[in-house]
């Protein structure tokens, strides 16, 4: 009888938890685009008005190629609000810019009051389609007002209870960007130098404040240059120059504009060039996988390790994965005597390896791929030598990254001659 006493306590304690928990909890809120990068387009489809009797196939080519630009600036706004039990009064949409010029509302509305006698309408009511017409970075909020049914006492009506909001805010929701038909021709003609001085035009004019493509077109002229090795009193230093327009570009792009295949496919390169010329170019190879640099010269090994990072650091400024340069720069710290601040990287970044999706790996640049291959591979040898040295649980964080890049890197020479060393000394 007393287990069953206690049963039934332990139940009804359940139950009231559970109770609480579901009643107790606040609504969420969030909102969600379409598509969250937006390309507009200088040139309009025109038919020829040389006084001819227009062609119809060329007509309907065009209509469709009108409806195609048209459909590219429209962006519908889904709303996910979870009531949790409160019943939604009202919302209100907040976005930056001005209604009628800078966007359009093709659907839905800004504001809504619910109705006493339909209390229950969703949230979802509050989709919205807007079409986009000016260059910017658009600032959305949504609010909405709640109330909590269950306090409502005899004779009152809804509108007699407090209200309380729940509110998402995105500072770049939207990032409306132009081609710059002329800054892509100028980088296609490889006339960097010109490049330069019109990306940095366009940089300062305010409706390009906080967009990243101005920038990306001047770190790729900066990074012509460089390679070029073309000389310019203007421009002293064209690498650092293009690595810190890169990173404004990348700390800019809150949306995705490094997404787009032209901008994607020069970063990449931009990457490999700092990773293969002067980060894996300062490596060793043993058995043929990656090893740190040693010297019997402890100075000059110091000076090399020193130059590494340095590169190391470039590197994390122009990459949306900074992670994947992270344990490269940690066994190099670990083999320059900083063993102190390696492990504070690997205890900050392996949770963060740990917690990677395959599926957003798969967008990463293959420079980020084969810097976090690398860097795995150097930070295992480096974590391996720790536990010999301290008997700690390093091997057991080495085991741990590598496993879980090894569905990554299962085809790559490098990684599988090293997974083959580690099964000799296990």
């Amino acid at each position: 009888m007393k287990h069953l006493l206690k049963s039934l306590f332990v139940l009804s304690a359940f139950c009231y938890l559970s109770s609480f928990i579901a009643f107790g909890q606040k609504p969420t809120l969030d909102i969600v685009a379409s598509k969250r990068v937006i390309t507009l387009d200088d040139e309009k489809p025109e038919e020829s008005t040389d006084g001819k009797k227009p062609d119809p196939k060329k007509a309907a080519e065009l209509a469709k190629k009108a409806e195609e630009m048209a459909a590219r600036t429209k962006v519908q706004i889904k709303t996910n609000f979870v009531p949790n039990g409160m019943t939604p009064r009202s919302y209100y949409w907040s976005i930056s810019g001005i209604q009628g010029e800078d966007w359009v509302l093709l659907k839905g509305t800004m504001s809504k009051e619910f109705s006493e006698k339909v209390p229950s309408v969703k949230v979802s009511d509050g989709d919205l389609e807007i079409d986009f017409k000016k260059v910017g970075s658009y600032y959305a909020s949504l609010t909405v007002n709640y109330i909590d049914e269950k306090k409502l006492k005899k004779n009152q009506t809804l509108d007699d209870l407090p209200e309380s909001e729940v509110v998402i805010e995105y500072e770049s929701f939207v990032t409306v960007t132009n081609n710059l038909d002329e800054l892509t021709q100028l980088h296609a003609d490889s006339n960097f130098v010109k490049l330069v001085k019109r990306a940095s035009d366009y940089s300062l004019k305010p409706k390009y404040a906080n967009d990243p493509t101005p920038y990306i077109f001047l770190a790729k002229g900066l990074f012509g240059i460089e390679r070029k090795q073309i000389k310019d009193d203007n421009i002293q230093n064209p690498f650092e120059e293009a690595v810190a327009a890169c990173a404004v570009a990348i700390e800019r792009d809150a949306n995705g504009v490094f997404q787009m295949p032209i901008h994607k496919m020069w970063l990449n390169g931009f990457q490999s060039y700092i990773l293969s010329d002067f980060i894996l170019s300062g490596l060793d190879n043993s058995n043929d996988y990656p090893v740190m640099y040693n010297n019997k010269d402890k100075a000059k090994t110091a000076e090399s390790l020193e130059e590494l990072l340095q590169y190391c650091e470039y590197y994390a400024s122009v990459s949306k994965n900074p992670i994947s340069i992270k344990f490269v720069e940690a066994a190099i710290r670990y083999n320059n005597k900083d063993a102190k601040t390696a492990n504070l990287i690997w205890k900050t970044e392996v949770p963060n390896l740990l917690n990677i999706k395959d599926k957003d790996f798969e967008n990463w640049t293959e420079a980020d791929k084969d810097a976090l291959k690398v860097g795995l591979i150097l930070s295992s040898q480096a974590l391996r030598t720790q536990a010999d040295v301290k008997q700690d649980t390093s091997r057991t964080i080495s085991n741990q990254i590598i496993n879980k890049a090894d569905k990554w890197f299962e085809y790559e020479s490098d990684w599988n001659a090293y997974n083959l060393e580690l099964k000799k000394i296990q």
